[in-house]
């Protein structure tokens, strides 16, 4: 008896269903879910094969999905009809984009009922999504009457008082298709689509732009609806806005642009405004602050046109500004202000304000823009910090800390500063102060220490109120509050401890002025700070990160006095457990605080050329003659001594041994996200440690090289690229990791620090070509070094770099550059590599072909070299090999290693009788730099003549009787016996072996 088609496919069901348990790959889930569904539609269960259609959907947005998988979405959505009509019946319509959107604008028309289809349409929708990010054509996927409906539906949808969360998730599925829709009719930067195409995406921008200036409108006084659109369409707004001004750009039309100017308004003072009111979500702010400054860079001068100008937006600015330090807001607004600035500050942007003139005519005026911007600022700022409430003057200290920490407070409050007393009244109302508000003007004193202009002044009327306060952390009944204030104190006053103090002025006839409170002692803030730490680290219950931090960070600013790194460095027990602690931590601002420390303890002084050197005494000579008060003398040569390579090495030493190079690797791990400043400080600080040699090798057991490998810029060459002549570093970070592993590759194995040598060579090849000065040199000489280590393997063996390094990437041609140096350091390491590259055999050839080439036959007479004052160049060039012809020449300067090198690489050369055949019948002086080698009595005389002894034989050897004659001639002989007298000597077999091929000819 057959079954029914009911029951078979009832059968089906309940295979898929078992598979499907059973945990069936991603791929063939969404199949099976797919087929499922289209069984219970044929079965007449609609809600079954809406919900695995649902699954399907979600399946295919994840990045794993392929396009056959979100293709088979679409197909499936093609075949059941959204409504209600079809999956129970099993009559099929076809899913059409115009579908989709009638079947979308439908819904919301009914007043979003029924509720529980909601998220199925919101799954239709993320088809639709998926249909537009896939879109490779060169037309708009959507039509403008579809944009507009889409953009109205959303708009109803956020009319509604109380969303639920499926009509909340509906909402935001539509804003994020038409952002993606939107987002494809903006023009790219390098363009040749046809313009009819450019004129229909204007065209729909346009009605988009205009629908949403209408509705906004109607809802003027609707506080609900702004905030409910903008959570759910801050990125459609401003990819609207983004788009249009792209098409501006590219057409004089007055009328689209004053359609822009619109749109960027509507973003600047409405948008912006509501997007960061209190009751916004951390994600609405994030979205509207990514927006803004995407439409800032989109169009500079209208966006600042308008942005200077509207006051509301300023101050909502500097509220934000105004905002407790680690308020992600905080952050976000600091970047805004940033790039704000930066875009202020030229010229060029401040067109399409009122007032403008072109740079020329203002001299040397601030741009416009920025004026404005000042100006606005200056105003709002003063009148909140001269405020009589402590929450208005709190907020304008953290506001103006906030500038300085974005390195902008100079270019915006400069002017505050210049106001008579205004500094002065600045500290005398600390004194009344909350404590809320005292922690603001400290870390208003704190984030502008480092500025010239403040820096002094502040320190000179505040250092006795920040002496008071720091002091309050030393009794046992300091409260949570109080010990907060303390520690910051501390930490602005190791910043002061390095600020020259303001002149005082002299006081008017019958006033009495107040004397001037003397500075701390650094050495007893110091202390302070580092008994804290270990009090902190010491303690029972877990320890305070924030405070350890504090601590961490004034020590650090207190260690840029050379005294104070000797002193930090010795404690042991400080350095051990603050280590350990911060490679335990999470706390991102921890660690960075912590890797400064260590930095300021290890850094080396910047290496200075000769004509730096005598600028800088002319220079400290001018500033002793200018100020009598300055450093002194017996001060100075104190710090240099402290600073000398010996005693960094020796502090580096300590680091080390305490767990310096652990942390540093811990904090650079992917998995981590380091920030940039992270990276950079590691980079450097593994310079300094890899300085000392005794360090090298814990640096590689501690996984030091993965890890500098790891931090390596994008624009760092790779090994793995494709091979191509290497190109100078352009960023510092490359260069110290380049230099890092280049000392550690000069003195540790190559085998055992490196997997793979190649991924060091295109680096360190990099170095070989940074500029001549002082610090340039170095990397160069140490780059050498490291390669001529690399280059040392077995040829042939696994680690055999040197036709990696020569041939495939063409480093070669930069060596003997190199060779070229003037820099006597340079031009020896250089040779030492040459040396061990002409084992390679096409940089041998390199030296060998032609080296004969016009040599007459062996029955002719012997030809020698004319010499330079000939007047037949061309006998000359038939002759010469100019690579042979300057290892000759750096055989015979006087730097003895670099003779050593020379004569080693003519020793591996004279293996061919062609290089045999230029030295002796063809050069003029070889012969005789080979003499004096080998008669040399300094302490190299053995490995002289042992390279001496190799040559001598090679030629003997030669095969040519010409050779053998002019070695005859020049009575090698004698040198040769006395040579091979003696048995233990290296050179005894090669000189044996010298005298028995000359010996018929003795």
């Amino acid at each position: 008896m057959t079954s029914s088609p009911t029951s078979s496919k009832q059968t089906e069901v309940e295979r898929i269903t078992k598979e499907l348990q059973a945990g069936a790959q991603h791929s063939s889930a969404l199949e099976l879910l797919l087929e499922r569904a289209q069984l219970y539609a044929d079965l007449g269960d609609e809600e079954k094969a809406k919900a695995d259609i649902s699954q399907a959907a979600a399946l295919a947005r994840e990045p794993e999905a392929s396009a056959a998988s979100v293709a088979a979405v679409e197909k499936a959505f093609r075949a059941i009809s959204v409504s209600n009509t079809g999956v129970g019946t099993g009559k099929y319509a076809t899913q059409t984009n115009d579908a989709i959107v009638d079947s979308v604008t439908k819904f919301v028309a009914e007043s979003l009922s029924p509720e529980d289809s909601a998220r199925y349409i919101a799954e239709a929708i993320g088809v639709l999504s998926s249909r537009i990010a896939q879109n490779k054509r060169d037309v708009s996927l959507l039509t403008e009457s579809q944009l507009c409906q889409l953009v109205d539906a959303f708009h109803t949808i956020c009319e509604r008082v109380n969303l639920t969360k499926d009509q909340d998730e509906l909402a935001a599925a539509l804003s994020s298709c038409v952002r993606s829709a939107l987002s494809q009719l903006a023009v790219p930067a390098a363009t040749n689509r046809e313009a009819d195409r450019d004129t229909a995406d204007r065209s729909a921008l346009v009605k988009v732009a205009a629908r949403i200036a209408e509705t906004w409108e109607r809802h003027q006084n609707d506080c609900h609806f702004k905030q409910q659109t903008c959570r759910l369409g801050v990125a459609l707004y401003t990819a609207a806005a983004y788009a249009l001004s792209t098409h501006e750009a590219s057409q004089n039309d007055s009328i689209l642009s004053e359609v822009v100017r619109r749109s960027f308004a509507f973003c600047v003072s409405q948008l912006w405004l509501v997007g960061t009111l209190p009751v916004a979500t951390a994600d609405e702010y994030r979205d509207v602050g990514q927006g803004i400054l995407r439409l800032l860079t989109a169009n500079r001068p209208l966006f600042l046109s308008l942005f200077v100008t509207c006051t509301p937006s300023i101050e909502r600015l500097l509220t934000l500004l105004g905002q407790p330090s680690g308020s992600g807001r905080r952050s976000m607004a600091m970047l805004i202000v940033s790039q704000l600035v930066a875009s202020a500050k030229d010229p060029s942007n401040s067109s399409r304000l009122p007032g403008y003139e072109p740079p020329a005519a203002r001299g040397g005026a601030p741009a416009l823009a920025l004026t404005k911007l000042q100006q606005c600022v200056v105003r709002v700022l003063d009148s909140w910090v001269q405020s009589t409430a402590q929450a208005g003057r709190t907020q304008g200290l953290l506001a103006i800390a906030a500038l300085y920490e974005s390195g902008v407070g100079s270019d915006l409050v400069a002017e505050l500063w210049l106001q008579s007393g205004w500094v002065d009244e600045l500290w005398d109302q600390g004194d009344v102060d909350l404590k809320s508000t005292q922690l603001a003007l400290l870390a208003l004193a704190d984030a502008s220490s480092s500025d010239a202009a403040v820096g002094p002044g502040m320190k000179k009327a505040g250092n006795g109120l920040v002496q008071e306060l720091a002091r309050k952390g030393n009794s046992k009944s300091t409260t949570n509050e109080d010990r907060e204030l303390a520690e910051l104190a501390a930490v602005v006053l190791a910043k002061w401890s390095g600020v020259a103090s303001a002149p005082v002025a002299a006081p008017e006839p019958g006033v009495v002025k107040a004397v001037p409170t003397e500075d701390a002692d650094p050495m007893v803030l110091a202390d302070m700070h580092m008994q804290r730490i270990i009090d902190l680290l010491a303690s029972n219950a877990e320890p305070d990160c924030a405070a350890v931090e504090r601590a961490t960070e004034a020590l650090g600013y207190l260690c840029l006095q050379s005294k104070l790194k000797e002193h930090v460095s010795q404690n042991e027990a400080l350095l051990k457990g603050l280590f350990l602690f911060a490679t335990k931590s999470t706390v991102a601002s921890l660690k960075f605080s912590v890797i400064m420390l260590i930095r300021n303890l290890t850094q080396y002084r910047v290496v200075l050329t000769e004509e730096q050197k005598r600028m800088r005494q002319l220079q400290q000579m001018g500033a002793k003659a200018q100020n009598k008060a300055g450093v002194s003398k017996p001060v100075e040569e104190e710090d240099q001594a402290l600073d000398a390579p010996e005693r960094v090495s020796a502090r580096a030493l300590l680091v080390s041994k305490a767990g310096a190079v652990s942390l540093l690797v811990s904090a650079v791990q992917p998995r981590t996200s380091p920030s940039d400043s992270v990276r950079d400080a590691v980079a450097e600080i593994a310079v300094a440690l890899a300085t000392t040699q005794g360090l090298r090798g814990l640096l590689v057991q501690q996984g030091g090289v993965r890890a500098l490998l790891s931090i390596l810029t994008g624009d760092a060459p790779k090994a793995s690229s494709a091979p191509y002549a290497p190109q100078a570093l352009t960023q510092n970070r490359d260069k110290h990791v380049a230099f890092a592993l280049a000392k550690i590759a000069i003195s540790v194995p190559p085998h055992l620090a490196f997997a793979d040598p190649r991924e060091l060579v295109r680096l360190l090849l990099s170095l070989l070509l940074e500029d001549t000065d002082a610090q340039a040199l170095l990397m160069k000489f140490e780059a050498l070094l490291a390669l001529t280590n690399l280059a040392s393997a077995q040829p042939g063996s696994a680690g055999d770099v040197r036709g990696y390094l020569a041939n495939d990437l063409n480093g070669f041609a930069i060596v003997e550059m190199c060779v070229l140096s003037e820099h006597p350091l340079v031009r020896r390491a250089a040779t030492e590599l040459v040396c061990n590259l002409v084992y390679d055999p096409k940089v041998f050839e390199k030296y060998a072909a032609n080296a004969d080439r016009g040599i007459p036959a062996e029955d002719s007479r012997i030809v020698e070299l004319p010499s330079d004052d000939d007047e037949d160049g061309a006998a000359t060039d038939s002759y010469r090999s100019q690579r042979l012809h300057l290892l000759v020449a750096l055989a015979d300067v006087e730097d003895v290693p670099t003779r050593s090198a020379a004569a080693g690489a003519l020793a591996v050369l004279s293996s061919d009788p062609r290089c045999c055949r230029y030295l002796f019948l063809v050069h003029p002086r070889a012969a005789d730099v080979l003499g004096a080698l080998a008669d040399d009595s300094s302490e190299a005389a053995v490995d002289f003549k042992h390279r001496v002894a190799v040559v001598w034989a090679n030629a003997a050897s030669c095969g040519d009787t010409r050779v053998v004659d002019k070695l005859r001639q020049l009575g090698v002989a004698e040198s040769l016996q006395g040579m091979a007298n003696d048995s233990s000597m290296p050179y005894y077999a090669a000189a044996k072996s010298a005298l028995e091929c000359l010996a018929p000819s003795i």
